[in-house]
């Protein structure tokens, strides 16, 4: 074959990829601008329909509009760059650079697999403690898909932990005295003070009184603030307590409130030296699904 022959076959199969290149491109325009109309409307069945993983996303951002910027393919992947605008929950005008990533199939057409900026998790507290135990590495977890995936791992670390945490509470935090009496016109007061012999600080604590009949019926319930402070370790705090009725109550029992929510939240808030995440699934190799 001759050198010619051989440049002008070179040629062919570059314009030829070209080509393919450029109507992958042009498809993926096309979905992405079908997906942004989709978003504006907020119709969720069709964004799954369009982008399979868009169910996963526990929230993400509305559309008032989406412009493509740029369109670029490396390595089998397009990405579209768009300049989504929306109306933030404060009612103001707001912009978010979004990109969605293609893979293009036999037929060479674009689906859509993945997505960047189109969930915000910075005020997620998975995420949060995630990047601090080392289930999420900032610098290559960065699209929403691969975020999801390590959020998996986050969790199952997470739930682990607030196992640990939720028996220390209960055990070491107690009511150590409490009182209470029958009032005016069927209410009730009383007043009781809380010793936190546990190793942390608890930003809110709850405690709940149930009031029972001389047979031990329940009659009713109440539940109220210990303190809406951090509680710190190795104090005590005293509290007080009123229920409007209780009826023919003549016996109650206290206890306190872990909230799961706030356990969670401390778990974030805690500091972490980022090895968690490894020793923990080290020592549980068979914890971990990919599903």
């Amino acid at each position: 074959m001759s050198p010619k022959t051989v440049i002008c076959l070179c040629g062919i199969c570059l314009f030829t990829l070209a080509c393919r290149s450029d109507k992958a491109k042009k498809d993926a325009e096309s979905k992405t601008r079908d997906f942004f109309l989709t978003l504006k409307s907020e119709d969720e069945k069709g964004l799954a329909r369009l982008y399979p993983g868009f169910s996963k996303l526990e929230q993400y951002y509305k559309s008032d509009s989406g412009k493509i910027i740029s369109t670029t393919e490396a390595n089998g992947v397009i990405k579209v760059t768009v300049d989504n605008r929306f109306t933030n929950k404060f009612g103001k005008s707001a912009e978010e650079k979004i990109c969605l990533f293609y893979k293009v199939d036999s037929l060479e057409r674009a689906n859509l697999y993945d997505s960047k900026g189109l969930s915000d998790f910075d005020d997620n507290d998975d995420f949060i403690f995630g990047s601090k135990t080392g289930c999420i590495d900032n610098r290559t977890d960065t699209t929403d898909q691969q975020i999801i995936k390590k959020l998996k791992k986050a969790k199952q670390l997470m739930v682990d932990k607030a196992i640990s945490v939720y028996i220390e509470l209960k055990t070491n935090i107690r009511v150590i005295s409490w009182t209470w009496e029958s009032g005016f016109g069927g209410s009730a007061s009383g007043h009781g003070i809380v010793r936190n012999n546990s190793t942390y600080t608890v930003p809110k604590l709850n405690y709940k009184v149930t009031y029972k009949d001389r047979s031990g019926n329940v009659i009713t319930t109440d539940d109220g603030f210990v303190t809406s402070d951090a509680f710190d370790a190795n104090e005590s705090k005293s509290f007080t307590f009123y229920t409007s009725y209780v009826g023919p109550a003549t016996q109650a029992s206290i206890e306190l409130l872990f909230d799961d929510n706030m356990i969670f939240n401390y778990l974030s808030k805690k500091g972490w030296t980022g090895n968690e995440c490894d020793e923990y699934f080290k020592s549980h190799p068979d914890t971990l699904t990919d599903r």
